[in-house]
């Protein structure tokens, strides 16, 4: 391991460095986070404006609880951009600041003088969002003093306490909504280099113990049948069989025609493989469009040989190759070659996969615009509808860069979007209100 000289040689001086360095940063946030709060208020929404919401598991939510105003959709969205974040963390976050300084003064208060940090905020407000105004009044009253120093179960305790003391019927629908807590998730979108995916449920006791059973029953099958995999491996592979329909048979044997009607596997993958990828003479990295996440050659060769798969093969699109139509509907071939060039919606720091995208006219065609590959860019519905109603602005990079595009917010922050993120180009608003 190769040495290092510490800058600073006394333990006492590197210890005060990383104490001024560390208030320095929870300092900086505060300012971050009152900042939010500042803007949310100056774009309060109007009659006629579109509000903010926070998507989550498929319900708008609004950005704070009742009684904090509303805010401008296209601010918000502007705002998080132009700090680097994701649409639902940054709406998660502006709403936080909005909840804390409309709803929370007392708090709010602590945090400005610097006697909170940002972090011990949020997760006050996190559980503050849906109360009722009174509630979260009593909340803020009996939180404030302690809120440095309050774990986030007695939050979750004295908010549930003070909407059923402000509401006593929630007592009453509370156990009604636990019950809805129950779900059952598979990530895919979220797919490992090995191709394995994390899978996360709360079930009733009984569903559970049953699935339990059966999962067990089957791992014990496959042990039988001479799998040398660990109890874990089988485990997994149980609970693919399980919802096949499929049961154990031994290893060394052919499969025994039975009258057991099971059921077919269905999947459908859009993989892509180089050329070199695939002969071997360079790497073994796939691309998977669902997860947006490499996958081992290795792992694709052997889905594509489980008996009953189908595998679609599709030519090789020039990605940097112009395309026309004379009709304004993209056509199926200009569409997916701007979905292989782009990968995602092109808007900054956007992530939703470029095959759920509306394909954008960057120049529209009322103006003259063509259905062209150049002229075409994967926007998805609600950064498609920013650009065309909200100010936003954005033009390709430039023939000689496919895929690059060069954003212009409605106060003028600058973007260079590429298919490996988004870069801030300058800050400095231009009167102009050109990209």
């Amino acid at each position: 391991m190769p040495s290092r000289t510490p800058r600073l040689l006394r333990d006492s001086d590197a210890l005060r460095a990383a104490m001024a360095a560390r208030a320095a940063a929870e300092q900086s946030e505060r300012e971050v986070f009152i900042a939010a709060a500042d803007w949310a208020i100056a774009h309060v929404a109007g009659s006629g404006d579109v509000a903010g919401y926070v998507i989550d598991t498929g319900m708008m939510l609004p950005l704070a609880g009742p009684g904090a105003p509303e805010v401008q959709e296209h601010a918000v969205t502007e705002f998080i951009t132009a700090l680097g974040m994701t649409q639902q963390a940054g709406s998660f976050y502006v709403g936080h600041a909005l909840e804390a300084c409309v709803r929370l003064p007392r708090v709010w208060s602590r945090l400005l003088r610097g006697e909170l940090a940002v972090w011990q905020v949020r997760r006050i407000t996190e559980d503050t969002i849906p109360l009722s105004a009174e509630a979260a009044d009593l909340v803020d009253a009996r939180i404030a003093a302690y809120a440095h120093q309050v774990s986030r179960t007695q939050i979750s305790n004295i908010c549930r306490l003070a909407q059923e003391h402000t509401n006593p019927e929630d007592a009453i629908l509370r156990k009604a909504r636990e019950a809805e807590h129950r779900r059952f998730d598979v990530w895919l979108g979220q797919t490992g280099f090995d191709g394995t995916v994390d899978v996360s449920a709360i079930l009733d006791q009984p569903d559970a113990a049953d699935l339990e059973r059966a999962i067990a029953a089957l791992a014990e099958q496959l042990k039988k049948a001479g799998s040398e995999d660990t109890l874990s491996v089988r485990r997994a592979k149980a609970a693919g069989m399980l919802a096949r329909g499929e049961q154990a048979l031994p290893l060394d044997t052919a499969p025994i025609e039975n009258t057991t009607k099971t059921r077919s596997r269905h999947l459908t993958l859009y993989v892509h493989l180089s050329v070199d990828a695939v002969t071997g003479a360079l790497g073994d990295v796939a691309r998977s469009e669902a997860s947006r996440s490499p996958l081992g050659v290795d792992v694709i060769k052997a889905w594509c040989q489980t008996a009953g798969t189908t595998v679609t093969v599709r030519p090789i699109l020039d990605l940097a190759a112009e395309r026309y139509s004379d009709a304004y509907e993209v056509p199926d071939l200009i569409r997916e070659q701007i979905i292989l060039r782009d990968h995602t919606c092109v808007f900054p720091y956007c992530t939703r996969p470029a095959r759920a995208c509306d394909a954008d006219h960057v120049q529209s065609y009322e103006s003259g615009g063509p259905t062209a590959s150049s002229n075409l860019a994967p926007l998805c519905r609600k950064h498609h509808r920013h650009k065309t109603h909200d100010g936003w602005r954005y033009k390709p990079a430039g023939p000689d860069q496919p895929g690059v595009y060069l954003w212009r917010s409605p106060n003028g922050v600058r973007f260079r979007r590429d298919r490996h993120g988004t870069t801030l180009v300058v800050v400095e608003p231009d009167p102009g209100g050109r990209a």
